[in-house]
């Protein structure tokens, strides 16, 4: 039957439950803590000079062990106080090598535990990690587990690593000699491969796409055509550029992932490339309903020929098997397009839109703007809902087409600038956009508005923090605005939703006292702030900021 997220979406099909929704924990009535335990970076090599963990142990009545908050001073002690502080040891399952000895408060998350590599024999394959937790008299006892990477250090290829307490980017490769690791926001498209790398050999395409703004690039193997991958002679040529301007590409396996031989042959071909930024599997796996374990199939093999590298997906449905397909990616994209979309009608097959039945191009989406942040914030609760299964970044995909199908015209240059600042404030990790070659106007905008993500200090206050979402706001309606607070600056992210411009005084109620603006590094300069405040006067339609403070 015709199905995409699960629902019909033709005529003369009945409508039919999708299955598949997120099925969230059911809460306790008794508190409970809840012991993880993650590497502070999805891998290691062995020349890093610091290494750590992230301890968090709070208080939940949805996942953990039974919590009594009362413990001895000791065993044996007649003395009870409070249990406020958990003891921990950390220790190498294959080695039963003693990691680390400390404690963390109780109903802490985020504690950041230092450890020594030198046990560790750099290897392909990850160390089990375990935890054991226990209260001051030994009598309460929580345990965790994780995995580690612990790879032989290069100087050839590149390695990419996830902050998992931030969910930034950071990579090693021969921009930096191979020495320590540099951070990277990915800003880059999903590129026509035929205009990008054309068979008869032109990088003018290519040069200008970079000089456009982009640091990294996703090109289509032969227009994503069926069961085709990459001419091998011809992109070598366009890598070997790529290498040159240190443009990272995300390497598309869209035709493959679902083939144990071909991600093979593909992997070792391209692992060792300088710019190599990670391999993105799936497209949609949710809409398309590949099976439910093929993403993580190919993400167990690819793992296996290549730890260096992040393996990421895109899901297209609102809530439809998210645990199963997610399972198979390192990098969660979302690619909600809202622009220009009949939400409740489907253009293209003439039916309704609803929670059972039809496509309208963006799923259980209302064709506002906000359908790109509350996807996120829909994916970012998923995931920390799955017991134990830790973090993982969201980047979004945004629409930068149209004209076609369900959208009856391409996004403004404003509206896509806009779905960018939502996606950030809303802790997207990277951008994309289908489909690049855009308008002018969008690949210009796309490009400026990347830089500032890109660069000191947006990228600083990007990967040094998470972001504050949700700051109130008076003045007008439908603005979103979030704020991120690193040292003695808070910078703040501004998207307005009205397609008009106003006149009101806008005010934003900030998490943090400011004594003054410290600098504007997008948009309007009309900020000011008051103690906990930030306002302007007027707002311009779609209109997007980003104001750095200096904190009282």
């Amino acid at each position: 039957m015709p199905v995409w997220c699960g629902k019909i979406y033709k005529k003369d099909y009945p409508a039919n439950d999708p299955e598949g929704q997120f099925q969230f924990p059911t809460p306790k009535a008794e508190p409970l803590l809840y012991l993880t335990i993650q590497p502070r970076y999805t891998i290691f090599l062995e020349s890093d000079e610091s290494s750590s963990f992230i301890v968090n142990a709070p208080i939940s009545h949805f996942f953990g062990k039974s919590y009594k908050n009362g413990s001895y001073d000791s065993p044996g002690s007649s003395k009870e106080n409070l249990f406020t502080t958990l003891d921990f040891e950390i220790y190498s399952e294959e080695s039963g090598h003693l990691l680390k000895t400390s404690s963390v408060p109780v109903n802490s998350t985020g504690n950041v535990v230092g450890f020594s590599l030198s046990s560790f024999k750099p290897r392909s394959k990850p160390y089990a990690i375990s935890i054991n937790g226990t209260s001051r008299d030994v009598q309460q006892l929580f345990t965790a587990k994780t995995l580690i990477y612990v790879l032989p250090s290069r100087s050839y290829g590149s390695a990419v690593k996830i902050d998992n307490l931030y969910g930034g980017l950071y990579v090693q490769n021969g921009f930096n000699n191979w020495k320590g690791w540099y951070a990277i926001f990915p800003n880059g498209g999903y590129a026509d491969g035929g205009y990008v790398s054309p068979s008869n050999i032109s990088f003018t395409h290519l040069d200008t796409y970079a000089s456009q703004g982009f640091n990294t690039i996703n090109i289509l193997p032969d227009g994503s055509l069926p069961d085709q991958s990459y001419p091998v002679a011809e992109f070598e040529k366009y890598w070997d550029h790529m290498d040159q301007l240190n443009l990272f590409n995300l390497y598309d396996m869209r035709s493959a992932f679902q083939n144990e031989t071909r991600i093979n042959e593909q992997v070792a071909l391209w692992k060792n490339r300088t710019t190599l930024l990670g391999w993105y599997t799936a497209d949609e796996p949710d809409g398309w309903e590949y099976n439910l374990n093929s993403t993580k199939l190919a993400y167990d093999e690819i793992k296996e020929l290549d730890p260096y590298h992040p393996v990421s997906l895109v899901l297209n449905c609102q809530n439809f098997y998210y645990e199963e397909y997610s399972a198979g990616a390192d990098i969660v994209f979302e690619d909600a397009y809202p622009v220009s979309i009949n939400a409740t009608y489907s253009i293209p097959w003439g039916t309704p839109c609803n929670a059972t039945y039809g496509d309208c191009g963006c799923d259980n989406c209302v064709g506002e703007l906000t359908d790109v942040s509350t996807r996120l914030d829909d994916i970012q609760n998923y995931q920390a809902n799955l017991e134990g299964q830790g973090s993982k970044p969201t980047w979004a995909v945004i629409q930068a087409f149209g004209d076609q199908d369900y959208w009856t015209s391409i996004p403004s240059a404003a509206e896509v600038e806009n779905m960018m600042m939502l996606a950030v404030n809303h802790n997207a990790k990277g951008l994309s956009y289908w489909l690049y070659p855009s308008t002018a106007d969008i690949n210009l905008g796309s490009g400026q508005l990347g830089k500032v993500f890109q660069q000191e200090p947006g990228i600083d206050f990007l990967f040094g923090t998470n972001a504050i979402k949700g700051l109130a706001v008076a003045g007008e309606a439908l603005i979103d605005a979030s704020a991120w607070i690193l040292g003695k600056k808070m910078m703040v992210g501004v998207a307005s939703g009205q397609h008009v411009n106003s006149s009101a005084v806008v005010s934003i109620t900030l998490p943090a006292s400011a004594s003054s603006v410290d600098q504007v590094l997008y948009g309007d300069s009309g900020w000011s702030v008051t103690g906990n405040t930030l306002s302007k006067a007027g707002i311009k339609g779609l209109e997007v900021g980003i104001v750095v403070l200096n904190l009282s």
